[in-house]
């Protein structure tokens, strides 16, 4: 009986041996001293082209890249655009992931340069994420123009900041104006006779990368009777004399206008005409005036006593 049982206490001994044996010899985990990663890609991004493939590689023995690609949701590089690259590291066995500071990093190749890191709660996985060069290059110019009434309106530029319009009468330059949007209202703009026309500029984050301005769009005609009923403007005295401005200064001319449903006449100065006869062209009737600039019907003639009044 005392055999047997020496022999069983042996083999417990010799257990519990191998047991810490085997413990004293798994090594302990070691952080990684740093990463060092080189980046490439098939094609380097540029505005207006499809959206390529990156890649992220090492020579450390102490991770391994899982996988590296562009942080973009929409399949096509928008000048201007500054490219992210998210990068997938994984631990190797015996080490783990302990900083994210930027000094443990040395990135080479594209340019990356380091944008942000997040260890997971074991410290086997890394993902980082490195910022490429902006996207250089002008803007294409957009591909059309066109009137909605007093509106105009051009296609949207993919990666323009804002636009610059040209307003044009006449080939005669108006006024240039800025807009977010790919439509601008005119309506302050167009309130004389003549052939309103308007050329776009798409701009970017810098002037290099502005467009090219478009050709000068179709006419918006408007004729001097459609020009009659526009009264978005204001009365301005200038001694004793009235114009009626607009809002980008301009007045009408030799020109009716119904004002507050009242209808007045403006000499080739701008000034209301008052106590006075004006000749309609079409039916040879003289349109009398009152003192106080408004056409008064009920003294309308085709023989005006022109020794007394003044005609236009």
């Amino acid at each position: 009986m005392k055999k047997p049982m020496k022999l069983l206490l042996l083999a417990a001994l010799l257990s519990v041996g191998m047991a810490c044996s085997a413990q004293a010899e798994e090594p302990e985990a070691k952080a990684t001293t740093s990463i060092s990663l080189s980046f490439s890609w098939d094609r380097a991004p540029k505005g207006g082209e499809l959206v390529g493939e990156v890649y992220a590689n090492t020579s450390s023995r102490q991770f391994i890249v899982e996988g590296a690609e562009y942080a973009k949701k929409d399949d096509t590089w928008v000048y201007g655009e500054q490219p992210i690259v998210e990068v997938e590291l994984s631990a190797e066995d015996g080490y783990y992931f302990s900083d994210t500071s930027r000094s443990r990093f040395t990135l080479s190749g594209c340019n990356a340069q380091y944008k942000t890191a997040e260890i997971d709660s074991d410290g086997s996985s890394l993902t980082l994420q490195v910022f490429l060069s902006k996207i250089s290059g002008s803007l294409p110019r957009t591909t059309a123009t066109s009137w909605n009434g007093n509106i105009a309106a051009w296609d949207a530029v993919e990666g323009s900041s804002r636009y610059e319009v040209r307003l044009y009468c006449d080939n005669r330059l108006l006024t240039t104006v800025t807009t977010a949007n790919n439509s601008y209202d005119f309506s302050a703009y167009i309130n004389t006779e003549g052939t309103y026309t308007f050329a776009v500029q798409a701009t970017g984050s810098n002037s290099t990368q502005d467009s090219s301005w478009t050709t000068e769009s179709e006419g918006r005609i408007l004729t001097r009777e459609d020009a009659w009923t526009i009264d978005n403007g204001a009365w301005k005295q200038s001694g004793s004399k009235w114009r009626f401005v607009y809002g980008n200064g301009a007045y009408p001319t030799n020109s009716w206008r119904l004002i507050n449903e009242k209808w007045y006449y403006f000499d080739s100065n701008g000034y209301m005409v008052s106590n006075c006869y004006v000749k309609s062209a079409a039916s040879g009737v003289y349109y009398w005036i009152g003192g106080d600039g408004v056409w008064d019907t009920q003294w309308d003639t085709q023989s005006p006593d022109v020794r007394t009044y003044k005609t236009y």
